[in-house]
This record gives structure tokens, C-alpha cells and sequence, in this order.
């Protein structure tokens, strides 16, 4: 696989991820004509397992889409399909909806992409934030193909969480149509909260 075809991989799996986020389905669509920028610290390529690793203050854009983690791993499968794999304290997504003011923002300590099966997997203090629109749980998944999603407030196996969700009257929805809004994640609860525990920040 040449350099290029490789980058196309990584840049086609991530793009595809923010496309299927239960709040972005109006995500700006030039963006997708856009070419890809990379940084990391370290990068990895396996041309036999079609597998690259960026690891180390991970940074991707492309146009208003704009990705950070500690390390991203994008894998193609022998039939085409794609998987990805985003983490860090938290892994942060935000792209600006298609001709509006408003941003979409997605912060999750884990996320997976499975392109066969076309779901998307925030695991870990996951939340998704529309303007004053919000869906937050341990856990959030959507299923690309039944365009369903569902959010618990645990991880199996861990306590019981609970999910919280702000939802806006869609009149009010069309009357914040051309404001701003900028990426905050909402302050944890005190038992949550961690040293660590910080939004993403533009360098």
C-alpha cells in the first residue's frame, strides 16, 4: 500500500465516524472534499495487516472536522470495510453543522468504529453536545444502519450510572439557528472527577 493510500485509510475511517454520531447528521458537507491533515508524535504503518497507529497528542483536521487523542488506530479489512479506534483523557470529535453557526462536539475516553457493522462506540464518560443540546452516559452507541442509538449510565459489570439528556423545543432549536456555541464539556460530578479529567484544548 503506498504512503498516500495509507493516509487515505486513516482519514476515510475517522471521517466515516463523525458522519454517524447520533447529533451530527447535518455535519458540514464540504468538509468531505477537504484534505486530511495528520499529527502525531509517532506513526506506524503495517502495509500486510492495513493497519496505522498515530499515537502521542494525535491531531486530525479537515475543514471544520477537527480530532484529538492520544492515539488513533485505524484498521481495513480484507473486504474493504473499516475499524477505528480513538482514545485519550478524553478523545475529543467537534465539526460545525452544514450551513449554521452551531458545532457539534463529542467527548468520549474510548471510541470504536466498526464500518461493517457501521456502529459507533463512546465508552467512558461519553458525551455528545449540539448547541445547548446534550446526551451524556459511561456509555453511548449508534447503529448507522437502524439510525437508533442507546446510552447506559454504567459500563456492564460497573455500578449502576444514570443518563442525562437536555433536549431544546424545536422552536427553540430554529431560533438558535445562527449562534455559535462553544466546545465545553460540563463539569463533572464530584465522584467523578480525576486529575486528568480535562477537556480537549486547542493547542
Amino acid at each position: 500500500m503506498r504512503r498516500a493510500d495509507r493516509c487515505a485509510v486513516g482519514a476515510a475511517c475517522l471521517a466515516a465516524l463523525l458522519g454517524v454520531l447520533p447529533l451530527s447528521a447535518q455535519a458540514e458537507r464540504a468538509d468531505r472534499d477537504k484534505p486530511v491533515h495528520i499529527e502525531a508524535d509517532t506513526a506506524r504503518m503495517d502495509d500486510l495487516q492495513k493497519l496505522a497507529v498515530y499515537e502521542g497528542r494525535v491531531i486530525l483536521t479537515q475543514g471544520t472536522l477537527r480530532v484529538q487523542a492520544e492515539r488513533i488506530e485505524v484498521r481495513q479489512d480484507a473486504d474493504g470495510f473499516l475499524s477505528g479506534v480513538a482514545t485519550g483523557k478524553p478523545a475529543h470529535f467537534r465539526q460545525r453543522l452544514d450551513g449554521r453557526g452551531e458545532w457539534v462536539d463529542a467527548w468520549a475516553n474510548r471510541v470504536e468504529y466498526d464500518g461493517r457493522k457501521e456502529l459507533v462506540r463512546l465508552i467512558g464518560e461519553a458525551y455528545v453536545k449540539k448547541g445547548e443540546e446534550e446526551l451524556r452516559g459511561d456509555l453511548i452507541t449508534y447503529d448507522a444502519k437502524t439510525e437508533q442509538y442507546f446510552a447506559s449510565g454504567a459500563l456492564p459489570g460497573q455500578k449502576a450510572g444514570r443518563v442525562r439528556a437536555v433536549i431544546l423545543p424545536r422552536e427553540a432549536q430554529s431560533g438558535r439557528g445562527g449562534q455559535e456555541s462553544a466546545p465545553r464539556r460540563p463539569e463533572p460530578s464530584p465522584a467523578q472527577t480525576r486529575p486528568e479529567d480535562r477537556p480537549a484544548t486547542r493547542p
